[in-house]
């Protein structure tokens, strides 16, 4: 950033129950869930959106990339206890947080992002085996989600904006095979997938698409 470049680190804080990441070069202090840094030397400072890695299952990403080599670690490549399993399959919210933005029940999984400076969010079940939406408020373009149709929770969605003169020509997993081709006209846009509870609690204006 400004020709700087920041390693970042998790704090070991927690706002509205979401992590706060923090740079070891200025001790800024970075929540997941905003656009920018919340203090520190670089408080209010835009973050640099960085490419983004994908949770799937082994099975999904074998079939799109058969050459995959996996990382073993001491000879354990999969841990069978995750300690996050308990809090994935419960209605509770962590700590017990509340929302007052009953839109949707506070652990609904969404899909969230930032576009033209505001927040936004989609909820799964919206798009589950994949959707085109055309909304405004995003540059004319048609917005396309995928996830499979019984995906785990864990499972990253895909997210891209679609020129229009494609999307009266094709159904979402067409457009989808033109993005994994690289073709013009669906760009990837970039977000992330999160609990209701934890989006909103920040982010509390947050137009809704369902």
């Amino acid at each position: 950033m400004d020709d700087k470049l920041l390693n970042f680190e998790a704090s070991g804080a927690l706002k509205n129950a979401a992590l706060i990441m923090r740079d070891r070069e200025t001790d800024s202090w970075w929540s997941i869930m905003t656009s920018n840094a919340i203090g520190g030397d670089l408080d209010g400072a835009d973050l640099v959106e960085l490419p983004a890695g994908e949770k799937t299952t082994w099975k999904s990403w074998r079939r799109r990339h058969p050459d995959t080599v996996v990382l073993s670690v001491e000879g354990e490549e999969h841990v069978d206890n995750n300690p996050y399993d308990n809090y994935f399959a419960s209605d509770g919210t962590f700590h017990d947080l509340e929302i007052d933005d009953k839109r949707l029940e506070p652990k609904a999984p969404i899909y969230s992002f930032w576009f033209g400076g505001e927040p936004w969010a989609v909820p799964h079940e919206a798009y589950r085996g994949g959707k085109v939406f055309e909304v405004q408020g995003l540059d004319g373009k048609a917005l396309l989600l995928y996830r499979t149709r019984k995906g785990p929770i864990y499972e990253s969605s895909r997210a891209f904006l679609v020129d229009q003169e494609l999307v009266s020509e094709s159904n979402p997993k067409k457009l989808l095979a033109l993005a994994d081709a690289g073709e013009s006209g669906v760009e990837a846009l970039p977000g992330f997938d999160t609990f209701w509870y934890t989006w909103v609690a920040t982010n509390t204006s947050t137009h809704l698409i369902d």
